[in-house]
C-alpha cells in the first residue's frame, strides 16, 4: 500500500493513559516478536503519520507507541489491532521536535524496540501583505492577504506594547475575512500589530509581520488669544482665525496653570465669558477641533479680569440753605453720572435723583420733616459704587 494513501484508510486504534504501561502486562523481550521495520513518516503542522512494513506473523496481537517531548519517553496509544500498519499522532506542537519507538506486542511478550524516529513539525506559513493605515481619526485600518491554506478557519488580530509584548485584541472569523478596524485609539499615537492565523484543529501560524500604524495627528493652533480687562461684568477673548479648524473649545480656570475646565464651544473667533462680578480675574486657553472631531493641544494661557466698582462718593457737605437742601461730594473721574437717593421716613418710600454734578439740590421738600440722603457713583456700563454715607436734612 503506498504512502500517501494513509489518510484514506480507517484505523481501530485503542490508546490508554500514559500513566499506565501496556508492556508492564508482558514478560519482557522476545527476539520471537519480530520488529516493526521501514517506518516512515509524514510530518504535519501538529500531528505525524506513521507508516511501517505490515507483519503477517500470527503471533502478533497489537503494537505499543513510546513518544519522547522533551521530557522522556512515555507510552502515547497501545494499538490493538495486529493488522494495522498506520498511525497518526495528534496535537502536537508546531515547529517542536520529537521522537518515537515502538514495541510489537505478542501474546505475553513483546518485541526489542524498534528504530527510534526524530522528526520536527512543520508550521502554518504567517499571513502576508499585511497593510496598517496611518491616517484615520483615532482609528486603524488593517488589511491582508487571504491565507492561502483552506483549513484556515479564523485569525487573531494583536496589538502589541513597546516592548513587543502582543495580546489578541480580537478574531475574525473565516479565512476570506481580511479586514479589521481598531477603534477608540488616541489621537497622534503609535500602535504595533501583528495577525495569526489559526487553522480547524486550533493550530496557530507563525505570526505575521510587525506593522506600525498611527492614528491622525492633532491639527495645529497658532493664535494669538487675548483676554479682556475693562469690563465690570464680564470677560471678552478673542483670537485668529485657523485653518483646518471647523470650531474652538474655551477653557477656564481659577488660578494660572491650575484645573482648567471646558466651559463652552464655539464657530466664532471670540467668546464673552458673561456674569461676571466686579474685580475678578480668570485664566483661559483654547483649543480647535478640525472636521475629524480631533481636539488640538490647548494653547498659552492668557489672564482676563473684570473691573473693580469705583469708588464711593464722599459727602464733604449737607445743609438746608433757602428752604432747600443742598448736598456736596467729591467727584470720581471714572463715573458717568451719580445717582442720589432720598427716603423720608417709613412710609415716604425712596426717590432716586440722577445728577451729572457733584452736587445736588432738593427743591421737593416738606417742613418739619426729615430727609434721609446717600450718593453712589455708576460709571459707562451702569454699575453703580458702593453708597456713600448717609446724611439726614429737616426744614423747620
Amino acid at each position: 500500500m503506498r504512502f500517501f494513501q494513509i489518510f484514506h484508510l480507517v484505523i481501530l486504534v485503542a490508546i490508554f493513559s500514559a500513566c499506565s504501561s501496556t508492556l508492564s502486562q508482558f514478560n519482557g523481550v522476545s527476539s520471537n516478536i519480530p520488529k516493526i521495520k521501514n517506518i516512515k513518516t509524514i510530518v504535519g503542522v501538529s500531528s505525524v503519520a506513521f507508516e511501517w512494513d505490515m507483519i503477517t506473523d500470527p503471533n502478533v496481537k497489537g503494537y505499543v507507541v513510546y513518544r519522547n517531548s522533551g521530557d522522556g519517553y512515555k507510552e502515547i496509544a497501545h494499538i490493538a489491532n495486529p493488522l494495522t500498519s498506520h498511525y497518526v499522532d495528534t496535537y502536537l506542537v508546531p515547529e517542536r521536535e520529537y521522537s518515537y519507538y515502538f514495541h510489537t506486542l505478542g501474546k505475553d511478550a513483546y518485541s526489542d524496540r524498534s528504530d527510534i524516529v526524530n522528526i520536527k513539525t512543520s508550521y502554518i506559513d504567517p499571513v502576508t501583505n499585511l497593510y496598517a493605515s496611518n491616517d484615520y481619526p483615532r482609528r486603524v485600518k488593517l488589511l491582508w492577504n487571504p491565507h492561502k491554506n483552506p483549513s484556515i478557519s479564523h485569525y487573531l488580530i494583536q496589538r502589541g506594547d513597546n516592548n513587543n509584548n502582543f495580546k489578541t485584541i480580537a478574531t475574525i472569523d473565516n479565512r476570506l475575512s481580511v479586514e479589521y478596524f481598531d477603534n477608540n485609539l488616541d489621537d497622534a499615537s503609535v500602535y504595533k500589530y501583528r495577525i495569526i492565523a489559526v487553522d480547524f484543529l486550533g493550530t496557530p501560524s507563525r505570526p505575521s509581520k510587525i506593522v506600525v500604524a498611527k492614528t491622525k495627528d492633532r491639527p495645529t493652533l497658532n493664535i494669538n488669544l487675548s483676554a479682556s480687562n475693562s469690563y465690570i461684568d464680564r470677560i471678552e477673548l478673542q483670537w485668529n482665525p485657523q485653518a483646518n479648524i471647523s470650531s474652538y473649545k474655551v477653557y477656564r480656570a481659577n488660578k494660572s496653570n491650575g484645573q482648567y475646565n471646558h466651559i463652552a464651544n464655539t464657530k466664532d473667533t471670540k467668546f464673552i465669558d458673561t456674569h461676571k462680578s466686579p474685580n475678578v480675574e480668570y485664566f483661559y486657553k483654547v483649543s480647535g477641533v478640525d472636521m475629524a472631531n480631533i481636539e488640538s493641544l490647548l494653547s498659552n494661557e492668557v489672564k482676563g479680569s473684570t473691573k473693580g466698582l469705583l469708588e464711593s462718593p464722599n459727602i464733604l457737605k449737607g445743609y438746608i440753605d433757602n428752604n432747600k437742601a443742598r448736598i456736596e461730594w467729591s467727584g470720581n473721574i471714572n463715573a458717568k453720572y451719580y445717582i442720589v437717593y432720598r427716603s423720608s421716613g417709613f412710609f415716604g418710600g425712596v426717590v432716586k435723583f440722577k445728577v451729572n454734578e457733584t452736587y445736588f439740590i432738593d427743591n421737593d421738600m416738606a417742613n418739619n420733616k426729615e430727609y434721609t440722603y446717600y450718593v453712589v457713583a455708576v460709571d459707562e456700563f451702569g454699575m453703580e459704587s458702593k453708597r456713600s454715607q448717609e446724611i439726614t436734612l429737616q426744614i423747620k
